[in-house]
């Protein structure tokens, strides 16, 4: 094996349960919404996913009934949930740089964010009667079909291989399925490995010819993750410590 390594970027460790992450891709910003286990109550936090960089560092708003829904022109939006539906009345937006809350509207429902004009709906309205919010300044503005397009966020999620085990593979204690993303010429693969009772997971990197590099990015797991990782670029990333950290690697 060559002297290839993976280069940590950055580590992030959180006090609440991460929950949801967004991406916004054209501005290098990563936003996580995290969870108190015990109240459910939100916070959140957005950092630059290229540096480390943090900017907001689990930034409470609201209760259990609020939740993230975008990220996007260095603003977090955020929405209210409703008891019997994912969307109820309230929007939100957080200026990422300094934390602060730039407006608040509590009688409108979010339909959709958009890249610089988000499409709500007042509350009185069960369906249809659209509107939009100005995203700087959370005013009601007209239409434009250019700024309420939704952000588009270039993460891959990783395929699961559907041919068996990789001959690179054979010798490692796989246990379910194996999962991979091709990375220019290189593979990035996935997988758990069983070890006395507890399941922790690898990474393998491989080219044409052989295997590059094999950390194990994950240990003493009681049960089988249901996501190993998702990449942006040529970062990988793992969410680990019982959802309590996200580490980014550079392949």
């Amino acid at each position: 094996m060559d002297k290839y390594t993976l280069k940590t970027v950055f580590k992030k460790s959180f006090l609440g349960v991460v929950w949801r992450i967004e991406a916004d891709t054209a501005n290098g910003l990563l936003a996580i919404e995290t969870r108190d286990r015990e109240t459910g109550h939100p916070s959140f936090s957005a950092f630059d996913y290229q540096t480390g960089t943090l900017f907001i560092d689990e930034k409470p708003y609201g209760d259990r009934n609020w939740a993230m829904a975008g990220i996007t022109g260095r603003t977090l939006v955020l929405k209210a949930l409703g008891q019997n539906d994912p969307n109820g009345a309230g929007v939100a937006c957080i200026d990422i740089d300094h934390g602060d809350i730039l407006w608040e509207q509590f009688n409108y429902v979010l339909v959709r964010v958009g890249t610089r004009q988000h499409t709500v709906r007042h509350r009185n309205f069960a369906g249809g009667y659209e509107q939009y919010f100005d995203a700087t300044s959370g005013n009601l503005t007209t239409f434009n079909k250019t700024a309420a397009k939704p952000p588009v966020a270039d993460i891959v999620i990783p395929q699961r291989y559907e041919h068996g085990i990789p001959r690179y593979l054979a010798g490692y204690p796989i246990h379910g399925d194996v999962f991979y993303c091709q990375i220019g010429q290189k593979r990035l693969w996935g997988f758990h490995e069983a070890i006395q009772q507890a399941f922790r997971i690898r990474l393998v990197i491989t080219d044409n010819l052989m295997v590059l590099a094999d950390p194990i990015v994950l240990t003493g797991l009681a049960k089988m993750a249901p996501e190993l990782f998702f990449m942006i670029g040529q970062q990988v990333f793992i969410i680990g410590d019982n959802k309590r950290e996200i580490v980014s690697y550079l392949v």
